[in-house]
């Protein structure tokens, strides 16, 4: 709990900068969030993903393939899949022509699959996120998304310092327990709940399914992360978010989400 203040002051200027872009910039704004997340948070990436003995330019070489592979599918939506399968093809063809003397084919291997990993996870769901904000109400199920996740982190928080005995994945993520798990899917249900306010064609009981189907799949992107982490042998993505560590330790969970609530949410919309 002693941390809490910390996080709670780290999140309060998060979310006034990202109000202050609303309030100056409208949609616009809300997109160059979303960019920022895949800027900053490639870097955090290569972090945990590349291994010492990984060369400058493998690292340049994935940076710049996240990147493209995210502004690309923005641009282009409905040809998402057929990008995304463009550049890594051209990615790996490249890497494998740069490294065809090395002697370590699964070096070579691990390298390409962790690639692969990286590009669906920051090349690929952020667009979700993205593409929220073009629908009817778009910034109304932007803002759904961020709530019920971070609503649910936050009372996952509290509920596991406050009750938590059980552990749920101890060899991933040892801090995390089960009474933490279900305070957090406590706290999604109420952010959801809340949202009905906001989404009046929108039943309230479906909104608290989806916020509580949502809330799990955040809490599984928090674990996939933390594995992520565990591999890498290192404690957070980074530093840029006191009391929460880097950008991906504290949007894990909504990048996991933001298809869903967009499914949801495009459901709705009627398209």
């Amino acid at each position: 709990m002693n941390s809490l203040p910390i996080r709670a002051l780290s999140a309060a200027v998060a979310i006034a900068l990202m109000i202050g872009l609303y309030y100056f910039f409208g949609l616009s704004g809300m997109h160059v969030v979303v960019f920022s997340v895949v800027i900053l948070g490639g870097r955090e990436l290569i972090k945990i993903l590349f291994l010492p003995e990984d060369s400058r330019l493998d690292r340049v070489l994935f940076y710049f393939s996240v990147v493209l592979i995210y502004i690309f599918s923005v641009r282009f939506f409905e040809r998402m899949a057929v990008i995304f399968v463009a550049i890594s093809i051209l990615y790996f063809s490249l890497n494998l022509w740069r490294h065809r003397s090395e002697n370590n084919p699964v070096l070579i291997s691990s390298r390409n699959a962790r690639s692969l990993m990286g590009f669906f996870y920051l090349g690929l769901l952020p667009v979700f996120a993205d593409r929220l904000l073009v629908l009817e109400q778009g910034i109304v199920w932007f803002v759904v998304l961020l709530a019920v996740v971070l609503t649910g982190d936050t009372f996952a928080y509290i509920a596991g310092v406050s009750f938590g005995k059980h552990k749920i994945m101890p060899n991933i993520s040892p801090k995390k327990s089960v009474e933490g798990s279900l305070g957090g899917l406590l706290g999604s249900a109420t952010a959801a709940l809340i949202a009905s306010s906001f989404l009046p064609q929108v039943p309230p009981y479906f909104l608290v399914l989806m916020g509580l189907c949502v809330g799990m799949i955040g809490q599984f992107g928090d674990f996939f992360e933390s594995l992520l982490k565990r591999v890498a042998d290192v404690k957070d993505s980074g530093s840029i978010m006191p009391g929460h560590g880097g950008l991906l330790d504290r949007l894990d969970g909504i990048l996991f989400a933001a298809p869903f609530v967009y499914l949801t949410a495009s459901l709705w919309s009627g398209l």
